[in-house]
């Protein structure tokens, strides 16, 4: 393992919101990538280890808890905090049915999500 920070994938259809988080996660020491889709998200986790993927919940073609159980088919240690401005019951209770570790509302306080990140990475 090197040296970098611990890897985090942000999945946003979002541009907006995935660019403010990849900022703030990067000026920590944290290595970020960014995909705008499940598909995306997919190739980048085909190709990279991750410690930690930030779902979207609600993304055109494949939501987060979808996309979440198809990661895990590919690499099961990565640790999902799924992040939706849809969080009824039905959506928390499939993010975490699917395995999801922590559902977080938008617009997301950074604070909280850096201490999960935080949390996530060291119980690795």
């Amino acid at each position: 393992m090197s040296h970098a920070g611990p890897a985090i994938l942000i999945v946003d259809d979002d541009p907006d919101i995935a660019i403010s988080v990849s900022d703030v996660l990067t000026d920590m020491g944290y290595q970020t990538d960014i995909a705008g889709d499940g598909q995306s998200a997919l190739d980048l986790v085909r190709n990279r280890s991750y410690d930690v993927a930030l779902l979207d919940f609600k993304m055109p073609e494949m939501d987060g808890v979808a996309l979440y159980q198809q990661i895990q088919k590919l690499r099961p240690t990565i640790v999902a905090i799924m992040v939706t401005a849809y969080a009824g019951s039905d959506g928390v209770n499939r993010a975490r049915n699917a395995g999801t570790w922590k559902v977080l509302r938008k617009p997301v306080d950074l604070d909280t999500l850096l201490g999960l990140i935080e949390e996530a990475v060291g119980s690795r």
